[in-house]
């Protein structure tokens, strides 16, 4: 799903299903939006282990979904 928040950045939040059959949930950024690592360091996509990490990441950001 498409994400915005009030500066203009988006992300897309998805969750992909694994190899050895686990989920997962991404975070891409679109266009020149970067999505900031465990360190500070500034990626093109952050990939969670459980759904409420990447809420709360979302949440903290301001990303709301836009459909």
């Amino acid at each position: 799903m498409k994400m915005v928040n009030e500066k203009g950045e988006a992300v897309y939040f998805n969750c992909v299903k694994k190899y050895n059959g686990k989920e997962c949930w991404v975070i891409q950024g679109i266009g020149d939006t970067v999505v900031i690592g465990r360190d500070r360091q500034k990626k093109k996509s952050r990939v969670f282990t459980q759904e409420a990490q990447a809420s709360r990441y979302l949440d903290r950001h301001g990303f709301v979904c836009v459909g």
